[in-house]
Order: C-alpha cells, then structure tokens, then sequence
C-alpha cells in the first residue's frame, strides 16, 4: 500500500536533515581535527613566552667623555633600553590610542576589531588592515618574522595569546616600546627620541611625542626626513585620536598640530672625536668581541674632553687650510690636500685629553695621530740632551758647532745645520734652542748612538726605525706622534712617564663594572733632569725655533722638528698641566715646501690650540730646576 504523500515527504525530510547534521558534524569534526593538528604543528615552532623574560635586545654601546657626556656610539641597532616608568604617560595614550585602542580589553587578539576590518575590506574591495594589536606586533618583532603568509599569521595569535597569559599590560607595553622599529636603524622610543630630536624621551613636547607615535606604522617606507609632509599627516592623526579616545583637549591637539616637525637629528657617529672613537671601538672590540660591542652593549668611561676636543679639531683644520691657502691650492668646496695630526696628553695622568687623525674621517679613517710612522726630525733631539744631562754635562758646558764628517758603509756623512752656518764653540742651551744638528751629532757620538736609543726606548720611544746610526739623532728614525707627545710629557710631570690611556672604565650595560684602567707608571729619569730639560725647551720658546709661542703670555716649551726635503713638520710642546704634540705632512712623503718647517707649519696649530684649551684657566708656571740657568 503505498504511503501518504505527507508522510513521504516527512520522511525525505528527516533524512535529509540526518545528512545535513551528519555532515556538519563531521565537517567540525574535520575542522577540529586539522586546527589541532595546526595547533600541534605550529605551536611546535613558537619559541616558549618565558623566553621573552631573558629576551636581550641589540643595544648600543656607548663612550662618554671626562665629564660623563656622550662623546660617541656603536651599534648594529640603535637601543636605549627603558622601564615602564620611563615612558611618558602621553607617549603610552598615543600609541593606544593609535595603534591599539582595546589594548587594556583585549586578550592578544582583538577580536571585534578584526571583524571590523574584515567588513570594512569586504565593503570596499580592498585588503585588511590594521588589525595587529600591540601584542601581535610584539611577537613579530621579538620571535617572528614579517613573512606575509597564514602559517605566520597563525603563529602570531597564538603567541600573542600566550603573552597576555603570562605578562601585565604594562610589561607588553615596556617591550613593545624598546623593540619597535623607527627608522635608521634605531629601536625603540628613547633611541629614536635621541636621535630625531636630540633629547631625553621624557623631555618631549606633545607634537614631540606625537611624531615618535607615528613612525611605527610609516617608518618602513623610508626617511621621516625625506618625508616630512607624510610624517606631518601621520603626526596629526595621532593627535585626532588621542583627542578621540578623550586622552587630550581638542585645543591643544590643534596647538600641537602647527608645530613644525623641528627634526634636530643627531650625529651616528662622533663628529667631533671619530679617530679617538674609533680607536677605542677596536679596543673594545679586540677585548670583549665584535658581538659584544655592536649588539651587547657597553659603557666606556674615555678620557676624552670636549672643550680640548673642539679646540683640537678647530685648529688643526684651521692650520691646514692656512697652510693650503699659502700654496694656491685651495678652492671653494675643497677640502686641503695636506694632512695633519693632533694629541693632547695630561702630564699627571697620562690621559689623552684631545685626538685629531687627519683633517677629514669621512675621507679617510687612518689615523696619523697612532698609525703613521713619520720622521720626527729635530723634535728627536731631547732624548740625546737627556742622556747628555744623565752622564754629568750642563746646559752652560760647551760643544763644538763646527764640520764633521763620520764614515760609513756608504761613504762619509757629513750633518749640516739648517742655515748652513757654523757658530763654533756654543753652550749646550744655545745648541738646543736654535736647534743646530751638527752639535746634537757631537754628543750622540760622543755618550753613544745605542744609549740614546735606550734612552728613547725609556720614553716609551718604540718605532721600528731605531737602528744604532748618527743619522738617527737628527730624527731618522720613524716614530707616532702619540709616541712622542706622551714622551714629552714625562718632562712635565718630574720625569715620571705616565703611559697614554682612553679609557678610564668599562662597564657592561647593567652597569657591572668589566675593567678598571689603573695609571701605568715608569720612572724614566730623575726630577732634576727633567726640570733641567724643561729649562732647555722653554729656551726654544724664549730664543730659539719656537718664538712665535710666546704670543701665548703664558708658561710653555716645547721643541720644533723639520726633516729633510720639508717632508715633516713637527712641533711638541708643554704647558704645566697638558702636552700636545702636532705633526704635519702628505700621506705620501713629498716636500711640503721650501720654508715649511715645525715652526712654520706646526707650530701655529699648537698655539691656536692651546690658545682655546687654555683660555678659561689660570696661567701656571713651570717647577723651578734645582739650578737656575740664566738666559744667553
């Protein structure tokens, strides 16, 4: 009998409908199953959230001058490292209430909002944007890469997830504001405010802070700098929002919104002392690792001073750009083709206080103040009068200033004077202030050529040109200008050496103390010679090569060194408290010019310098000798 028609579709229906649940069912089931096995899959591949607790970022090492200021830095990324505390209440605002607005809501993913744009792309056929939590982007600047793929993105809820689970709001936040990208290779809010503003972050303006708000959405599409319209717009969103979420008054966002965008960028690298920056980044870099010090971070306590510093670069160039105009070289837009070098030493502690390496770091990083080994010329002479002093001779004993000639492997050498002239029978005083070489070659012969060497070596005089040959009195023998600058320096502390240092401390980035420079300390001859000596180089000044130092109105000495050809030009001198050594020259050895000598080319560089490190200090006077030397 056949059924009801009613029925039959009563029927139909009740299968139909066990097949629809049955595929639902099983389609959840399917669907479980694989987000279980992304799960498993995926999850496998997170690193575990308590590692963020031990996360180190990159971070900078940093140099800081005598006086505690930032004289240079080192990074692969730049990073100042901050707590919660540290970031201005309007900086926290601003990045909620533009990146994130359900920030303190939401579980590591907000949910509604990326409903939202899902409407929002679907409704204007365009991509989904916006959607990443603060958390989100935390994960992916920490662990996760940018790769734009599901699997990532996947990863990226989870571990946002499991963040929220194990770390405050205001730790999330701390993180987020030490990781971000924000442009220049610079991480973080501090660094970033550093560098585009050349301020603290809590020293920010609010159109300050709303700038800093806006990078991390645009600085991925280039240089804020090459971009300051888009940075413009971008800054005065940040401002709508916060006026938006009710964080600032409409008036002072609209204030705030006419402000220029006054970048005042800093330098990357020390402008103003590279080559002693960087000669204490090989330090660092030799003793605790290329690592350490571009990622790690340290804190190197130099010895540097800025005012000393900002002198030295000022009269060096100054000295080399008078020196090129003297010579119809110089042009507008163009640098000098003469090289030079600077070093400033405290005689009591043997801090280099001052270092210039050439005339131009960007043209060139070598750095003639440690790496060029030049001839000093006369400015050799002081170790042979010291021998002299040593073995019982006295400024007022006579030597023969007269020809000479001495043979040798290659036939006979016969030293001249500069001026060509003879004098005769002179003191030793006179001989050394006007800087006549054939009575210098008399007394090396005489005390002998291998102890004026050892003599020098006890300076701290180790160039590789030191061979036992008379020439060698006369500064035929290459040496640094460090070398020779801290070797003058034992006159002026008694005839005690102090050896050249930088650093005074390292510490690593906590703040643990790494190393601690302790003075090395030589007694190389004794305060009565070295008193001595200095009576004899102030008579350079007061007599001799060097006059024109006596412009200065104050206690110095020194001594000028010219070598053959014009080739060099050298001159050391002292104050009571400082010794700075200048040296001038081509990288490849040729003539500087007829006439250029220490006295002409060197010598007014070091005036200038001492000129503008001296001149907020009292005038000092040098120790007396145990016996006075009367002037000739």
């Amino acid at each position: 009998m056949p059924l009801p028609v009613s029925f039959s579709f009563r029927f139909r229906d009740h299968r139909v409908f066990g097949h629809l649940v049955f595929a639902f069912l099983l389609s959840l089931s399917i669907a479980i199953g694989a987000l279980g096995g992304l799960l498993i899959v995926y999850k496998s591949d997170l690193p575990r959230v308590q590692e963020l607790q031990d996360f180190r970022p990159n971070v900078i090492t940093e140099l800081y001058s005598d006086d505690g200021r930032i004289v240079g830095s080192f990074a692969l990324e730049r990073r100042v490292v901050i707590g919660y505390d540290d970031i201005p209440e309007l900086l926290r605002d601003a990045l909620i209430a533009t990146e994130d607005k359900n920030f303190e809501r939401h579980w590591g993913v907000d949910v509604t909002g990326v409903a939202r744009a899902v409407v929002k792309a679907a409704m204007g056929g365009g991509r989904i944007r916006g959607t990443s939590t603060i958390t989100q982007q935390l994960s992916r600047l920490c662990f996760l890469t940018a790769e734009k793929s599901f699997k990532r993105k996947f990863q990226e809820f989870l571990f946002s997830i499991q963040i929220e689970r194990f770390y405050t709001k205001a730790q999330i936040l701390t993180l987020y504001c030490n990781q971000v990208p924000l442009g220049h290779r610079t991480f973080g809010f501090e660094a970033a405010a550093n560098f585009y503003f050349s301020k603290k972050l809590k020293h920010l303006s609010l159109d300050q802070i709303a700038v800093l708000a806006a990078l991390p959405a645009i600085a991925h599409l280039g240089s804020p700098m090459q971009m300051e319209d888009r940075v413009t717009v971008r800054r005065n969103y940040v401002l709508r929002r916060m006026v938006a979420e009710g964080k600032i008054a409409p008036e002072r966002a609209e204030a705030a919104s006419q402000e220029p965008l006054g970048l005042q960028i800093a330098s990357r690298e020390s402008e103003l002392a590279p080559y002693f920056a960087e000669d204490v980044r090989k330090y660092l870099a030799e003793t605790y690792g290329f690592q350490t010090v571009r990622e790690r971070g340290l804190r190197a306590y130099t010895t540097l001073n800025l005012e000393m510093q900002a002198a030295a670069v000022e009269a060096l160039a100054g000295g080399l750009e008078a020196y090129d105009r003297r010579h119809g070289r110089r042009g507008k837009s163009q640098g000098p083709k003469v090289q030079g070098a600077l070093v400033a030493i405290d005689n009591a502690s043997g801090e280099i206080k001052a270092m210039v390496g050439g005339h131009d770091f960007g043209r060139s990083k070598f750095n003639r103040a440690t790496q060029a080994y030049r001839q000093p010329g006369s400015a050799f002479k002081p170790f042979v009068y010291t021998l002299a002093l040593e073995e019982g001779m006295a400024p007022d004993d006579l030597i023969e200033d007269a020809p000479i000639s001495f043979p040798g492997g290659d036939g006979t050498w016969s030293p001249r004077n500069y001026d060509g002239k003879f004098e005769g029978p002179i003191t030793l005083r006179r001989a050394f202030a006007r800087s006549r070489n054939i009575p210098a070659v008399r007394l090396a012969n005489r005390l002998g050529i291998e102890q004026v060497l050892r003599t020098a070596r006890r300076f701290g005089i180790s160039g590789p040109g030191l061979a036992p040959y008379l020439p060698v009195a006369l500064g035929a023998a290459e040496v640094t200008l460090l070398e020779m600058t801290s070797a003058y320096s034992t006159y002026g502390n008694d005839g005690v050496r102090m050896t050249p240092r930088y650093l005074r401390k390292v510490t690593d980035y906590e703040g643990t103390t790494q190393e601690e420079q302790l003075v090395e300390v030589s007694d190389v001859v004794s305060r009565e010679t070295a008193r001595t000596m200095l009576t004899l180089l102030q008579s350079v000044v007061q007599e001799g090569t060097a006059r024109r130092a006596r412009v200065l109105d104050r206690a110095v000495a020194g001594k000028t060194g010219t070598t053959n050809d014009y080739t060099d030009a050298w001159f050391i001198g002292l104050t009571p408290s400082l010794t700075c050594g200048v040296w001038v020259g081509f990288d490849r050895k040729r003539s500087l010019g007829r006439g250029e000598t220490g006295g002409r080319a060197a010598l007014p560089i070091w005036i200038e310098f001492i000129r503008r490190a001296s001149r907020q200090e009292a005038a000092e006077e040098f120790p007396s000798p145990a016996v006075q030397i009367p002037l000739e």
